[in-house]
């Protein structure tokens, strides 16, 4: 399999853009991250794939807490920055405040804050499995920052249709099986 051609198909799945921020050894260190998903409602679980590469990954057994923030559709600069892709001199405007789970970013659309329940090994990444302890909501309007195909999009909120609320399903979904 060609690495490029698995980019291309896996970049068709739209992804929020999150900066996630954890404080290791006394230093605050924050990445950009697309591969990030909810786990679990029982328990509240949450996880996100650092590259073993990154610095918030070089020592993942002093990992203890961390944020995952979802950015806005106006924080593009921020997922550039924290992505290495920043090219100006003077970083964009950023701050982090304390939360129970250690540093957020400040004016983010939302952050999840985890304690770190497990980490594993999975290729030229690690899975990083955070119990989440902390939920911060910003102000309105809720429009997030995506990415699909390599590009940042945003969400055209004057269209779509409401999901089922799945949330108290206690059976599993009708699965279909096809005869080839």
């Amino acid at each position: 399999m060609d690495p490029r051609e698995f980019r291309e198909v896996a970049g068709l799945f739209a992804t929020g853009v999150t900066i996630v921020v954890a404080e290791v050894d006394g230093q605050v260190h924050a990445m950009t991250a697309n591969s990030v998903t909810s786990v679990s409602l029982a328990p509240l679980l949450m996880l996100f794939c650092p590259s073993r590469k990154a610095r918030i990954a070089q020592a993942p057994s002093r990992l203890a807490r961390f944020s995952i923030n979802i950015l806005r559709q106006d924080q593009q600069a921020l997922s550039s920055y924290f992505a290495g892709g920043w090219k100006d001199s003077a970083p964009p405007p950023f701050r982090f405040v304390d939360s129970p789970a250690g540093p957020r970013l400040e004016g983010a659309l939302a952050s999840i804050g985890c304690r770190t329940h497990s980490i594993f090994e999975a290729g030229d990444h690690y899975v990083v499995l955070g119990e989440v302890i902390y939920l911060h909501k910003g102000i309105t309007p809720h429009q997030p920052l995506l990415f699909v195909s390599g590009r940042y999009r945003r969400v055209a909120f004057n269209e779509g249709v409401l999901a089922p609320d799945l949330a108290d399903v206690e059976d599993e979904p009708p699965h279909i099986f096809y005869d080839h």
